[in-house]
């Protein structure tokens, strides 16, 4: 297996002039699809090769199939021989994409109000119960299903830039059922939910997870997890327009919160943090309470984040 240095050369050999991003591992250089000039927007991440335009949205798993299309049949095929590990080298078809659907019976429950399924009405008191009716359940697209896996499920689909499904998340609405939530199978790091609706020159929210967006205003999306990882789609679309971002995590993630702060200050964005009070998650607001958090939220800072620290030191701790 070749060195870090090798990979540096081989794809300065491809792409010209490259950028190492300050974690050593990925590398930025022009897109071999839309090829913006100067502008170095298709990400290679050297550890695993994972590769995505941040413009035009070309992306794959490794680079044979970016080299073999755009470049050449040798270039791709000495990338395989030289850089990849023959266990991990997956068919060619296997590079695909996973095509994301929706439940074959999925419904929309804004379009079921006067359904008599009694499992439909169940989700539809879920959903009324957490603060949730009318224009909301037309906003987010809350959809059940009458069969099948996702009956008695809440299904919230998630929608790229171009309008077209690229995620969905599905939890059960009882509480003895595992597993509670259910989702698509695919590198979370490449989505972004409903990146539809998101302006990127606007204060973004950042929730943990999609039922946190109910509650939330306009321009939101959520991490689909607890971190914000440098190797995301989200983070570098945030990054590259500067996007200023307000957190609004659960109570539990604040080292993680502050973490995250840190981050994105350093790449040049502005952070403010929402407290939550005495709410354990976003979900739990009503949307009026989120406004009146979101009016108070704090703007990050160092000297922010130290106070944050001392105010987590426990009575009596020894530092």
């Amino acid at each position: 297996m070749q060195s870090y240095t090798a990979k540096l050369h081989f794809l300065k050999s491809i792409f010209g002039e490259i950028h190492v991003a300050r974690d050593g591992i990925n590398v930025s250089v022009r897109c071999p699809n839309c090829d913006q000039g100067n502008k170095k927007k298709f990400s290679i991440n050297l550890d695993n090769w994972n590769c995505h335009c941040w413009v035009c949205d070309i992306k794959g798993k490794d680079l044979r199939i970016i080299l073999k299309k755009f470049i050449s049949n040798d270039s791709s095929q000495y990338f395989v021989t030289n850089f990849l590990d023959e266990k991990r080298i997956a068919p060619l078809e296997m590079l695909c994409e996973e095509k994301i659907s929706l439940p074959k019976t999925f419904t929309l429950i804004a379009d079921s109000i006067a359904s008599r399924d009694p499992d439909i009405k169940a989700c539809i008191r879920y959903l009324k119960k957490r603060g949730l009716s009318g224009s909301a359940l037309w906003r987010f697209r809350f959809g059940t299903a009458d069969a099948g896996f996702h009956r008695r499920r809440i299904i919230i689909p998630s929608f790229d830039d171009t309008g077209n499904l690229n995620y969905y998340c599905s939890r059960s609405i009882d509480l003895n059922v595992k597993p509670k939530y259910s989702n698509p199978r695919v590198n979370k790091l490449d989505i972004i939910f409903n990146e539809i609706h998101v302006d990127w020159k606007m204060e973004l929210t950042l929730t943990e997870g999609p039922f946190d967006l109910t509650k939330c205003e306009f321009n939101a999306t959520c991490l689909l997890g607890s971190s914000l990882s440098e190797d995301s789609y989200l983070f570098k679309k945030i990054v590259s327009n500067k996007t200023p971002i307000l957190l609004a995590l659960d109570s539990d993630m604040t080292k993680k919160s502050q973490k995250c702060a840190r981050l994105l200050s350093s790449y040049g964005c502005n952070v403010r943090i929402l407290e939550l009070g005495k709410f354990a998650d976003v979900g739990e607001m009503s949307s009026s309470d989120f406004v009146l958090a979101k009016k108070d939220a704090y703007t990050w800072t160092r000297s922010s984040s130290i106070k944050n620290m001392i105010r987590s030191i426990q009575t009596g701790s020894i530092i």
